[in-house]
């Protein structure tokens, strides 16, 4: 498959042809020339994409008719092809003048229609533009629509010099003429570099591309398809990533090679653009919430309401000019917090070596790590070296992580996610780097850009999936109806007025406001107000917020998915004792202090003391205490201890010294050890790491000194990690190997692992201690050169069980109580970790998640071969946890029952089942792939999943969700992100860049914040309620009103519009929102999140019939009266709308009533408990309902002169204003009364 020996083989290649000869002047000067003109960055495609990401997390079916772009992975979307009609096109911007470019205004908002109207559907092969459909849980659809452009090769690097270039300070060299005549006569035929999948390159003359979300997509030719441009490195061997002349600088890219493999792959730059101001108020102005209101506001002034359209111009630029200043500020905020731009060496060959900024790296660049460290702002893979790594901005782990070159394996290939340890991701900080004798730290770059890790995680943020939630949905609903019935009242009024022969301009424009009162403006202002102030109690609670939009989703939170370490328990580990194992395979009685282990073996016969004990000298180390000392990755930074937390324990607890020789020093170790660790006997003279260069090895003859010679890192699918290590002043090295004990267990000789094993370790963990194994062997290899070479798999084997590590890991004080909270509030908790499934189950019985006297089923899976099995699947199996009997299925009825054996027989698909379910990662795979009609059952009632893998932690919560579950996932933000990403609330318990991830962070590492969330979420979710049903009540108590008095021929006067929405509406729904949640235990089920079902449509429905009702009693009662004169009678049969005089007795009635209404309707949806607090104590909103009332009723009984010409109100004699409060009085009583059916 491989024509040579990797890219890095072509690199040097192609570096070697172009710079043969370093001596030569000419050669020289053009490499000067190549550094100063070309390398650097390309911005020549605008990447404006308009719209959003989705990461879909379920698996896609293919259309053989449709062509599709990453198919079968995770971002998998359809690709069509268009190219232009000319006739389409005409024809359509025909209609767009004639519409007065209202016709292009729709297009805007449905990109795919003007598409569809200017362009034809065609094959890829010869599109000019391309349609791209992504899903989203097979519920949401997105489209992407983009040009595709087709350059020459000559054409893209031109333009990529000249935007590089563009902006930029440019010195002399620079602007020299002759600088680019030498560039145009490097090669008048240039080529580019093409990424092949198998990670080699082709050159070709020309490309066709196209960019969505910020990733590029190149045709391809022979498989007559647009392919994504990739990272360097995945599924490809790691053979093939090395080079053994690197060291002397002979591999590297040539800096022609580099500008064209830029053209393709772009500047690692992550570019967050910041939009102008102008740009933004575009977006605002041609958003249809906006247009509808510059629509209103014609209207208005149409009919001569001048005043309420001044009025709401000023609130709807009010709120575009926040809003633009908001998303300019976030949009700058993201762009500072990601930015970041440094210089680095990189290796030309031919042993040439450039300093260049960051920015001109491409793929396949050989970079020089500096020794004081560096933030790396690409992805590379480590070839030389060792580097020490904070990768906290990405993970949220503040411990370092030590990176080890990559293996040189022909039939391995790299994956990293498998060789994350192996591998530098952009965003992490290099603290130290370590390099033996003279070489250098060197990698190799992978990835730039929006292709790194960081990249992803940005992309994220620019481009977040949608929400799923009823709740939005049924209000777009909703509204669609209110809009059917402002269309109703419409076509109604025109009808009757034309019937009269009323018909006329003006009012025509009276019959369209009906439609703009119908669908409440303030609407949307509204419902952010309510959000905003959620976010900010949120806020002020430590929990930060960068979806507000999930406030509301998480009231609705029936499932919470907890990881363990870190999250339920604390993130340190306190070590209890080890376990070791003597001579005759049988573990002696636990240590608790492993300093006393030579003491104790020294008490044991001769023959007893076995593998734990180097031998029956009491000055030599036992094997047991040098493996805790040595197997780590430990490292000293600024003079501290630093590392992973079991590390750091373990070691601790052997009384050993760390010390990291410099670079003077290393000669005394053989130039082989950069750590040491050292050891002093009791009796012996103990050396204080600070004077260790002034002591010599071995000067009292006690001290022991052991370098590690190599470290392989812990990998969390083998489970395990091994260093090799050398005792200083003896030939003999050491082979270490630490890891999970069952994996550690199938690595040794049985000969050696003790006869109890199993009943011992069972012992320990189902205390809810976490038990660590070690092992250990002799190694024969001699030579520095094969030692680095050598591969873990050539070693861990025939290994030498030494005993057992066992840690504690207490449960943080507030975790039972806030388990055990959810659990009263029915909200469904599980623990899905990566640690020991017994450890898991008894920490699950600690915190609450399990009742004491609940049963847990552990669902293990055993291979069947031969003729028994069937279909070749496993066979599922079932285990009492407290009792190590094998269960197996059973087709009976009963979910307990005996077989002739005497073990229990479980059925855990029958209704009966009530016990939890245990799951190991694995036995998950095994269900999924086998068993997927289980996989409901095993989602419902399972409540530990352990030792799960964070693509099946993200697969569990995806599992829930397909049950209706409205999961919440909380994490530590390490191995969690993709869970996080998935769930409908992600809660980080760390403050980093990974937690960009999840919507919501806490920055106390406490899972307390998970009951807060749920609180202000469940009164967010029903402030959003009643805000929604009090602004359709409202709207729908002004269309009555208005379609009352339009039937006698008045209307509201221009004031009393403004007094309604803008003093009552407006006031009362800005302190609607203040009220806060109620601070007693979660009520036992959560809010209703449907606008549609009976409860909250039964409610409107009442009110919107009393409101109706009491209105249309006023009218009775007004006709009634002796004195009252029709308005029509008193106007000779000319309507209030064509003469603009609205001032009558049938107007004072109307709204007098619709004012007090207004007020009842916000005390009716007021609600309190059992999600709220009652709303006397939202001082805003009494003070607010408070001045309402009394101006109201000033206004009602007895205004001044000057609020009766404001208001144009035709005042009745004091019965009749009487009679009014009494009726209000009346109402108020009866719409509060209906408050229950809320």
């Amino acid at each position: 498959m491989y024509k040579n020996s990797g890219c890095l083989n072509e690199i040097v290649a192609m570096s070697n042809n172009k710079l043969k000869d370093t001596e030569d002047n000419r050669l020289a000067e053009q490499h000067q020339l190549l550094r100063k003109g070309l390398t650097k960055q390309m911005n020549q495609f605008p990447n404006g994409e308009d719209g959003r990401t989705t990461s879909p997390d379920i698996p896609y079916s293919r259309n053989a008719n449709v062509s599709y772009i990453n198919a079968g992975e995770e971002d998998q979307m359809e690709l069509y092809g268009y190219r232009r009609s000319n006739f389409r096109t005409a024809l359509t911007w025909l209609f767009i003048l004639k519409t007065l470019g209202i016709l292009r205004m729709v297009f805007h908002w449905f990109p795919e229609w003007f598409l569809n109207c200017t362009y034809t559907r065609c094959s890829l092969e010869v599109a000019e533009k391309v349609l791209i459909v992504e899903i989203y849980q097979k519920k949401h659809r997105r489209v992407h629509i983009r040009s595709i452009t087709c350059m020459s090769a000559l054409e893209i690097i031109n333009a990529a010099n000249n935007q590089t270039a563009k902006g930029k300070k440019k010195s002399a060299e620079h602007c020299n003429s002759h600088v680019l005549q030498d560039l145009n006569r490097i090669d008048d035929a240039s080529s580019l570099s093409l990424p092949n999948s198998d990670g080699t390159f082709r050159s070709a003359t020309s490309v066709r591309m196209f960019t969505c979300k910020k990733l590029r997509y190149i045709w391809n030719i022979e498989t007559k398809e647009f392919l994504k441009v990739k990272s360097l490195g995945p599924g490809m061997p790691t053979s093939s990533l090395h080079h053994a002349e690197a060291q002397q600088g002979l591999a590297g890219l040539s800096l022609l090679e580099q500008q064209r493999r830029r053209a393709i792959f772009g500047s690692n730059f992550i570019n967050v653009p910041v939009k102008s101001v102008l740009e933004l108020l575009l977006l605002e102005v041609l958003n249809p919430f906006y247009i509808f209101q510059v629509v209103s506001v014609l209207i208005w002034i149409m009919i001569e309401y001048y005043y309420f359209a001044a009025a709401i111009m000023v609130m709807s630029a009010a709120g575009i000019t926040i809003s633009i200043i908001q998303t300019r500020k976030n949009q700058k905020k993201l762009r500072n917090t990601v930015h970041g731009s440094d210089i680095i060496d990189v290796c030309r060959g031919s042993g040439v070596y450039e300093t260049i900024r960051t920015e001109e790296l491409v793929p396949g660049d050989i970079i020089i790590l500096p020794a004081t460290g560096c933030t790396m702002h690409c992805d590379a893979i480590l070839l030389f070296g060792t580097c020490i790594v904070n990768e906290s901005m990405l993970t949220g782990e503040s411990v370092p992580v030590t990176k080890t070159p990559l293996p040189f394996q022909p039939d391995v290939l790299y994956h990293p996610k498998e060789h994350s340890r192996h591998t530098l991701f952009s965003g992490t900080k290099v603290v130290q780097t370590r390099f033996y004798n003279d070489e250098k730290v060197m990698a190799v770059v992978t990835s730039t850009g929006f292709m790194t890790a960081k990249g992803s995680l940005v992309s994220a943020i620019m481009y977040p999936p949608p929400v799923d939630f009823r709740f939005e949905r049924d209000s777009y609903r909703f509204i669609g109806f209110l809009a059917s019935l402002a269309s109703i009242g419409f076509t109604y009024s025109i009808v009757k007025k034309i019937i009269s022969g009323e018909a006329g301009l003006k009012v025509v424009f009276h019959s369209f406001d009906i439609i703009t009162i119908c669908v409440p403006p303030a609407l949307p202002a509204a419902m952010t107000a309510g959000i905003i102030l959620a976010q900010k109690r949120l806020e002020q609670r430590n929990i930060f917020c960068i979806s507000p939009r999930s406030i509301n989703v998480s009231g609705s939170l029936n499932c919470i998915c907890f990881d363990k370490t870190g999250t339920l328990t604390e993130d340190g580990l306190d070590l209890w004792g080890i376990v070791p194992v003597v001579e005759s395979r049988r573990y002696i009685p636990p240590l608790r202090t492993p300093l006393k282990l030579s003491q104790a073996l020294s008490t044991l016969r001769p023959y007893d003391r076995g593998p734990s004990s180097a031998s029956c000298n009491k000055l030599d180390p036992p094997l047991l205490l040098m493996g805790m000392a040595t197997c780590h990755s430990l490292t000293i930074i600024d003079g501290n201890l630093s590392g992973d937390p079991l590390d750091l324990k373990m070691f601790e607890s052997t009384g050993w010294v760390l010390v990291e020789p410099s670079n003077e020093d290393t000669s005394k170790y053989d130039n082989i050890c950069p750590t040491v660790v050292t050891w002093t006997p009791e009796g012996g003279n103990k050396t204080d790491p600070e004077t260790y260069d002034s002591v010599e090895s071995g000067a009292d003859g006690a001290k022991v000194e052991v370098g590690i010679v190599r470290q392989f890192p812990f990998s969390s699918s083998l489970q395990r990690m091994a260093i090799i290590c050398k005792r200083i002043g003896q030939e003999q090295l050491h082979f270490f190997c630490k890891g999970s004990p069952e994996m550690v267990q199938s690595l040794c000789k049985p000969d050696t692992v003790p006869g109890n094993h199993n009943q011992i370790l069972e012992e320990y963990t189902r205390q809810g201690f976490r038990v660590i194994a070690l092992a250990h062997r002799v190694v024969e290899i001699r030579s520095l050169h094969k030692l680095q070479k050598v591969q873990r798999e050539d070693l861990e084997h025939e290994l030498t069980f030494l005993g057992l590590v066992v840690l504690e890991n207490r449960l943080k004080p507030d975790t039972k109580a806030i388990v055990n909270q959810l659990s009263d509030a029915a909200v469904r908790t599980i623990m899905v970790t990566g640690d020991n499934l017994l450890t898991a189950i008894s920490v699950a019985r600690d915190c609450g998640m399990v009742g004491s006297h609940d049963q847990v089923v552990i669902v293990n899976y055993e291979e069947i071969i031969g003729a028994g099995s069937t279909e070749g699947k496993p066979r599922l199996t079932y285990t009492l946890a407290e009792k190590s009997s094998i269960q197996t299925p059973s087709n009976t009825t009963s979910p307990s029952t005996m077989n002739s054996s005497g073990d229990t027989t479980l059925d855990i698909n029958d209704t009966d089942f009530t016990g939890h379910l245990a799951i190991t990662g694995k036995c998950w795979s095994v269900i999924q792939e086998h068993y997927q009609d289980l996989v409901p059952r095993c989602v419902v009632k399972g409540t530990i999943f352990a030792r799960m893998s964070p693509d099946q932690k993200q697969q569990l919560v995806q599992a829930l969700q397909q049950l209706n579950y409205v999961v919440g996932m909380c994490g530590d933000g390490a191995n969690d992100c993709g869970a996080l990403k998935a769930a409908h609330a992600g809660i980080s318990l760390s403050d980093s860049e990974a937690s960009v991830a999840s919507p919501f962070t806490s920055r106390e590492a406490s899972i307390s914040c998970v009951p807060e969330l749920i609180r202000q979420g469940r009164c967010a979710l029903v402030t959003s309620f009643g805000i929604f049903k009090y602004m359709a009540a409202y709207s729908l108590t002004q269309f009555i009103s208005v379609m009352i008095l339009y039937e006698i021929g008045t209307n509201l006067t221009d004031f009393q519009f403004l007094y309604i929405d803008l003093f009552l509406i407006c006031s009362l729904s800005a302190v609607f929102g203040r009220t806060q949640p109620h601070p007693g235990p979660l009520f036992n089920h959560p809010p209703l999140t449907s606008l549609l079902s009976l409860p909250p449509v039964g409610s409107l429905l009442i009110q919107v019939c009393l409101v109706g009702l009491f209105q249309a009693l006023s009218m009775i009662i007004l006709t009634k009266q002796d004195w009252f004169v029709p308005y029509m009678t008193l106007h000779n049969n000319v309507t209030g709308l064509a003469t603009g005089d609205y001032a009558s007795h049938e107007n004072y009635a109307i709204f007098s009533m619709s004012m007090c209404q207004y007020i009842v309707l916000a005390l009716a949806y007021a609600k309190g408990r059992p999600f709220r607090e009652v709303f006397l104590k939202n001082y805003w909103f009494v003070g607010a309902l408070g001045a309402s009332t009394a101006f109201s009723l000033y206004v009602l009984i007895d205004p001044g002169y000057a609020i009766k010409k404001w208001l144009e109100l035709e005042m009745p004699p004091m019965e009749f204003r009487l009679v009014i409060f009494s009726l209000s009085a009346a109402q108020v009583t009866v719409q509060t009364a209906t408050i229950f059916f809320h």
